[in-house]
């Protein structure tokens, strides 16, 4: 049977906003109606290669346009007000991770969401790897045996904070990247995080005039017993042959498991440098967008259509966002500190 056709909207058209875009430009089961940014450049830009409607207020377009759902793809600090807007209007939403940056705003939106029988999902689409969908169901066998350790890096070339957004002060590596690993570790091992102890540095950034941290290490209690070491920055060097560099080790009783997310088996050189793409992530595939980078925002609208559970939802986004909130106290008291729950 065809699903019907959803009227979508994209709040947030930069430089990952524009994969929302083009996700529901070609997915056969959306009808991409309005895009909104603040920035009229942008929405200048997008009404002519898209051919669609924009706007510069999230509320004029929500009350003007037929929508159905939408996608939030704002800077990081700046999910929250587009977030809420669209749950008083009643329209269901994919929040580009984090869900926000503090616990207290994830929790409005969560409460607004029940309040207004509206769904959440969250882009944590590291849950969408072939790599890690691998890894995570080898864990699931009894075989396995029980999770002893793990170690995860997410880091980005410096480029990140100093040339491509102009808001890294309002953001960390904690909420840019970390989250993406607090995300995918409780989706690995099937429980939460108890505790966690950070250290970390500010010093590279600082001296560019961007106030937050370069590096921050992180030590994490999981429910199970396993003990996770999380590393996240983002001064990588220009010249690093990837803009993100990535690797997963879990040690357990009977099993190990490794991922390379940096070089996954492509490799260019030219006279400038080598480069090691990632292959399986957002890919221009004759005009078409594909990869798992996309996957996502289509099993978005999939979700809505046969009414079934997100993969990532609301509730993992403010989990998430208590863990990155606990590193950050962690990091100013250097103590340990145990996530709080309500």
């Amino acid at each position: 049977m065809k699903m019907k056709v959803m009227n979508v909207a994209v709040v947030g058209a930069g430089i990952y906003g524009i994969n929302h875009v083009n996700a529901y430009t070609w997915n056969p089961n959306t009808n991409l109606v309005a895009v909104c940014d603040l920035n009229k450049e942008i929405t200048d830009k997008i009404a002519k290669q898209y051919e669609v409607k924009t706007y510069n207020d999230v509320n004029e377009m929500l009350d003007k346009e037929e929508i159905d759902a939408v996608s939030i793809a704002t800077p990081d600090a700046f999910h929250m007000e587009p977030a809420l807007a669209a749950i008083r209007h009643g329209k269901p939403i994919l929040v580009e991770k984090p869900l926000a940056t503090t616990s207290e705003d994830a929790k409005k939106i969560l409460a607004e969401a029940e309040k207004y029988k509206v769904r959440v999902a969250v882009d944590y689409h590291k849950r969408w790897d072939p790599a890690a969908i691998n890894v995570r169901n080898e864990l699931q066998k009894a075989e396995t045996g029980a999770p002893v350790r793990g170690y995860m890096n997410m880091d980005d070339i410096i480029d990140v904070p100093t040339e491509w957004f102009g808001w890294a002060d309002k953001s960390s590596p904690v909420h840019f990247l970390g989250t993406h690993c607090y995300d995918q570790i409780r989706w690995y091992m099937g429980c939460e995080i108890e505790e966690v102890s950070a250290v970390g540095t500010k010093k590279v950034l600082k001296s560019k005039g961007i106030d937050t941290y370069d590096s921050i290490q992180a030590t994490l209690k999981m429910e199970n017993g396993c003990y996770w070491t999380v590393e996240n920055s983002w001064i990588l060097p220009k010249g690093f042959a990837k803009n993100n560099d990535g690797r997963t080790q879990i040690l357990c009783e009977n099993a190990m498991f490794r991922i390379d997310s940096q070089n996954r088996g492509v490799e260019m050189f030219n006279h400038e440098k080598q480069r090691t793409p990632n292959s399986y992530f957002i890919l221009n595939n004759c005009g078409r967008p594909s990869g798992f980078g996309i996957e996502p925002i289509n099993d978005f609208i999939y979700c809505l259509q046969k009414d079934i559970p997100f993969i990532a939802d609301g509730n993992d986004g403010l989990q998430a966002e208590l863990v990155a909130e606990a590193v950050h106290e962690s990091l100013e008291t250097e103590k340990k500190v145990q996530i709080k729950r309500d």
